[in-house]
């Protein structure tokens, strides 16, 4: 910079930022050109992009299992690679709340339900409408006070939002919704503290555990939710005490983590029906279709193999010697 004859004012702001963004653990980005180097892409090419993010969006509406449902909006793969970037280089730098087990390297629904084994009462809140209700100044305020110019604050939030939503379908989008969540995390973490509960979050699934007085809390709980700018689903509060069948982001946690009984059952009436129907006329028989139905299969047996490996391993071995194609 002092070959380039820029000023001794200027070299000292330049270095003072990039000291910030070291301290941070944050890699040192300038400016959009720096950014559209280190991604590997044109720097016009990023504007447009920025520009143009809106329209480089598939919408897709899947069904839930508890009816109604959820609309995706899948990024086209240049822009999802723009999104992974980010994600890999900028956002996995910065911690999420220890609360926070979803979409977290390293953690799962299983760490999220070890928390809540064996309580006498455990409550599920859920989140309405979860990634929608983050908007662009939120995402903004991340990426600026992490360090970052407004510039560049402004161009990194474009990338990663759909209409001033963060788009659920985008792979930067859920753990932009953890670090957005710290303040939620963190003063709800502070009550389960002071009334003896445990505390954790999966994605936009709160749960609370401890003895049976914690359902006074209820209301407190919800207020807090309210206040940092996110709704109930007010169908979906559940508590659940010892004499019930506990259940934690799909698992039972009474004793011990377990599967629930009837999604083994599912599965093993699902394998049962491809060997002696086939796979085309089982689905027809139950009204289903073939869309996918493969990965949802394999992808219930991981599920099981992630908490009872040996009853796992035997589905996964089960459900290759299926012919998927009769």
């Amino acid at each position: 910079m002092v070959e380039e004859q820029f000023s001794e004012e200027y070299i000292k702001l330049c270095v003072t930022y990039a000291t910030n963004l070291i301290e941070n653990g944050l890699p040192i980005i300038f400016d959009a050109r720096h950014l559209s180097c280190l991604i590997g892409i044109d720097t016009k090419e990023l504007y447009s992009y920025y520009q143009l993010a809106s329209t480089l969006y598939r919408k897709a509406v899947i069904p839930k299992k508890s009816g109604g449902s959820r609309t995706i909006n899948a990024p086209s793969e240049n822009l999802k690679y723009i999104q992974r970037w980010i994600l890999e280089n900028i956002l996995y730098k910065i911690n999420s709340s220890q609360e926070a087990t979803g979409f977290v390297p390293q953690k799962n629904i299983v760490d999220n339900a070890s928390y809540h084994v064996g309580k006498e009462c455990v409550i599920n809140l859920d989140m309405k409408d979860f990634f929608p209700s983050i908007s662009f100044v939120q995402v903004y305020n991340l990426f600026n006070r992490s360090g970052y110019t407004k510039h560049l604050s402004m161009i990194l939030t474009g990338l990663c939002m759909y209409n001033n939503e963060l788009p659920q379908g985008a792979p930067s989008s859920p753990y932009i919704s953890n670090l957005v969540c710290k303040n939620l995390d963190l003063r709800l973490s502070k009550l389960a503290s002071q009334i003896g509960a445990k505390y954790t979050r999966y994605a936009d699934d709160i749960t609370f555990s401890g003895e049976k007085v914690i359902v006074k809390y209820i209301k407190l709980i919800k207020r807090v939710i309210k206040e940092e700018n996110f709704n109930i689903n007010h169908k979906k509060v559940r508590v659940q005490f010892s004499y019930h069948q506990q259940m934690v982001t799909g698992l039972v946690v009474n004793e011990k983590i377990r599967i629930p009984p009837k999604t083994k059952k599912y599965l093993r009436q699902q394998i049962y029906y491809a060997k002696k129907y086939g796979v085309t006329s089982s689905l027809s028989k139950q009204g289903q279709t073939k869309a996918n139905y493969k990965g949802h299969l394999f992808g219930l047996a991981h599920f099981i193999k992630m908490v009872e490996q040996e009853y796992g391993d035997n589905f996964i071995r089960e459900l290759k010697e299926i012919d998927w194609e009769s």
